[in-house]
């Protein structure tokens, strides 16, 4: 397939999905060898600290310290990258969360991912920021994806060796969510970008950050939404990115800090942000509180919790999943 071809498959599935995105519109198909000289004119410099205070951030919801009292915890050594605003869009129902979003999308795409639904313009409008962050601001002289972190923060994380087809079978059959099918086996197109997923799931995050923003300002007026669970569900996905390029690519795995901290840094967010989301009236379901559970004490969740016990030790996986 052309990479025109590709780009036109993955627009018109992104434009027809009704909740959640299934491609990137305005990307031009996963970053080829060639695209790593791209442009990163305008970067606002790095952000070193990983933490910070409002819905989204990665302690949002009170996640607790690291055990051993102040010392540094999995994901504070990740490489955050900082830029400014690149339009000046706003509406007073958006509120903080999804203001910031979209001011962080490149103006000319800024209506292309619009949605009545605030959870789902936040989620696409990630997508097409990720977009343009990989495409135009990628100096890591590799193909890599690119993940928008709120508050004008990003990260740049290069792609593993491995296929995203090559992640399923480390998802356990009982954590085999609703997403799973699309996202996990589907979506064939992407088959040599791993890191779509960190796409995707870094997408339901900001969706849940944007529901639980309006929810505390007192902004949310829709009902019941299903605002939380792509988010703890793509917890045990990207876990599992994680065992895969553990055991498909090692050498990567194991030299490569940005990818194991990246993904510290976002579990912590996702944990987080979710925890507070399933308590909040609107967004609370029992279907997402048993996939929780599933993940956090069951026997088909032991081998996601097992990797992060091996990778970042007992205490984070306690901070992740214990009461």
């Amino acid at each position: 397939m052309t990479r025109t071809a590709r780009w036109i498959e993955v627009a018109v599935a992104a434009l027809a999905a009704s909740a959640g995105c299934v491609g990137h519109v305005g990307d031009d198909g996963p970053v080829g060898p060639g695209a790593a000289d791209a442009s990163a004119a305008g970067d606002g410099g790095r952000a070193s600290d990983a933490d910070g205070g409002r819905a989204g951030d990665a302690d949002a919801g009170g996640a607790a310290d690291a055990a051993g009292g102040g010392g540094p915890r999995p994901g504070d050594g990740v490489e955050l990258r900082t830029y400014d605003p690149l339009n000046d869009e706003s509406d007073p129902s958006w509120g903080a969360v999804l203001t910031d979003i979209v001011q962080h999308c490149p103006p000319e795409w800024v209506s292309t991912y619009y949605d009545a639904d605030k959870v789902t313009h936040g989620h696409e409008t990630s997508h097409g920021i990720h977009a343009y962050l990989r495409n135009e601001r990628n100096d890591t002289g590799r193909r890599a994806n690119a993940l928008y972190l709120l508050d004008g923060r990003y990260a740049l994380v290069v792609e593993p060796g491995i296929r995203k087809s090559e992640v399923a079978p480390y998802v356990p059959s009982a954590l085999r969510g609703s997403r799973y099918a699309t996202y996990v086996t589907g979506q064939t197109a992407w088959d040599d970008t791993p890191l779509y997923l960190f796409d995707e799931w870094n997408a339901y995050v900001n969706g849940t950050a944007v529901a639980v923003d309006l929810e505390r300002a007192g902004k949310w007026t829709y009902g019941w939404r299903d605002a939380c669970a792509g988010t703890i569900e793509f917890v045990a996905y990207a876990l599992a990115v994680g065992r895969a390029v553990e055991e498909r690519d090692p050498d990567y795995f194991a030299d490569y800090a940005q990818f194991r901290e990246l993904l510290a840094w976002n579990l912590r967010r996702s944990m987080a942000l979710y925890r507070e989301c399933a308590a909040l009236e609107p967004f609370a379901w029992d279907q997402q509180d048993a996939y929780f559970e599933a993940l956090r004490s069951g026997p088909d969740g032991a081998e996601l919790r097992a990797f992060v016990d091996r990778t970042y030790g007992a205490a984070f996986t306690a901070e992740l999943f214990g009461d």
